[in-house]
């Protein structure tokens, strides 16, 4: 089993093996470490995070969503100038070409465990069928968060700026 997470301390993207008995993470980018949950992982099936102390994980497929994105660009823009060229059989040749290319693809790739909180990818983790899939009201909820805060660290910020200009004058 195996995670790719982005280190909190550097915010370098790294990658580390883990089994149940792990009880440490390291950054291989930087001295950094942290202690793994008790209970993080049961077994083979994990049941928080082990980069951060987030239980919310989540099932999708191990595919980089950017590139099927411009699979269907792709299919979009050819199949366009066929039907500019009225050529109605090769249009619809390869709209479906490209929705095949996305049924293989969904058959064929594997799925990982990813965290909502930190956005760590877990693979080779057994007990997926006890994480559900995507939620959009959970990462709504940890997006909104996330940006609260920066916003109070940005005003802590400007706080201690104040300070000490005023114990400066």
């Amino acid at each position: 089993m195996n995670v790719t997470f982005r280190c909190p301390h550097c915010d370098q993207i790294g990658q580390a093996e883990f089994d149940p008995a792990t009880r440490e993470l390291a950054c291989p980018n930087c001295p950094a470490k942290w202690p793994v949950c008790e209970g993080a992982v049961a077994g083979d099936e994990l049941r928080q995070c082990l980069v951060c102390p987030s239980t919310e994980l989540y099932i999708r497929k191990d595919f980089s969503q950017t590139l099927g994105v411009a699979i269907v660009a792709l299919g979009f823009v050819i199949s366009s100038v066929f039907w500019y060229y009225r050529m109605p059989l090769w249009t619809y040749g390869v709209l479906f070409a490209t929705a095949l290319i996305d049924v293989v693809l969904y058959l064929v790739v594997g799925n990982l465990l990813q965290c909502y909180r930190c956005q760590a990818q877990y693979r080779g983790v057994a007990g997926l069928a006890h994480h559900g899939g995507f939620d959009l009201e959970t990462h709504e909820k940890h997006r909104q968060q996330k940006i609260r805060l920066a916003e109070q660290a940005a005003e802590q910020e400007q706080a201690r700026g104040t300070d000490q200009r005023a114990s400066s004058v």
